[in-house]
């Protein structure tokens, strides 16, 4: 009876319930919402999260109502780190801190999970970003990252076209998308031939491919829906995402 007349008294919420990408017709298949399922499904283990590559939070601004990348919450700390200094304006991070050279300001294996989103393909030294996940994270720590197949139809083209005009072609695919927020490419680290050569050692670890192609061709709605039909029946490493998912040993 107390039970009942608890649930009777409980006030519903005001929020969206859940968050947008799950509703998508194509959250089968995209990769936002497992994205987010798998960090959120590891936060409970995480008491401090670390966000390489956290930039000014600026894909925080598409969602409305709840925010699958604010990873903060009770007894966890989101730690922010960066080349640009930019981090200090993210609306999702307890803390920033500046990345200054090869080293990340973190101690040794003090983080449980770190995160990485649309980051990897800006990395010029590999080798050296894995050393230093390697450091930071503990035994059984966990790192999940979102990144572009290196054979993608997208970096195909980025690769074609030199770093100096990404911008400019972002923004006629992605007219909301500013120019601060487009970096220099590389793909050094996004197949899974390379992906092995860093991570087999010290790691368990996974990589999928998803689709999301479309999203470029917001413009052209009869395009990004023939898009949304073909990619995910493309060979794997001719989607738009990789999906990694490693544990320390």
């Amino acid at each position: 009876m107390a039970e009942n007349a608890a649930t009777e008294s409980a006030v519903p919420s005001t929020q969206p319930v859940g968050w947008a990408p799950f509703f998508s017709p194509d959250a089968g298949s995209d990769s936002a919402a497992l994205f987010c399922s798998v960090i959120h499904a590891l936060l409970p283990q995480a008491a401090v999260v670390v966000d390489v590559g956290c930039g000014r939070g600026g894909a925080v601004e598409v969602f409305d109502g709840t925010d699958p990348l604010d990873f903060r919450g009770p007894g966890r700390r989101v730690i922010g780190i960066d080349v640009d200094q930019v981090g200090v304006d993210n609306p999702v991070l307890d803390e920033f801190r500046p990345i200054d050279g090869d080293r990340w300001p973190l101690d040794d294996a003090s983080v449980d999970l770190v995160v990485s989103d649309w980051t990897l393909e800006h990395v010029a030294d590999p080798q050296a970003f894995v050393r230093e996940l390697t450091r930071v994270l503990r035994p059984g720590g966990a790192f999940v990252a979102r990144t572009v197949n290196r054979s993608s139809v997208t970096a195909l083209g980025a690769r074609a076209v030199p770093n100096r005009h990404h911008a400019k072609v972002v923004a006629r695919l992605q007219p909301g998308r500013q120019d601060r927020d487009v970096f220099p490419t590389v793909y050094k680290m996004n197949t899974r031939k390379a992906l092995a050569e860093l991570f087999d050692r010290d790691f368990e670890w996974s990589a999928t491919s998803h689709a999301g192609l479309h999203h470029y061709f917001g413009p052209w709605p009869r395009m990004a829906r023939m898009v949304r039909a073909v990619e995910p029946r493309l060979p794997r490493a001719n989607r738009l995402t990789l999906m990694v998912c490693a544990r320390k040993r």
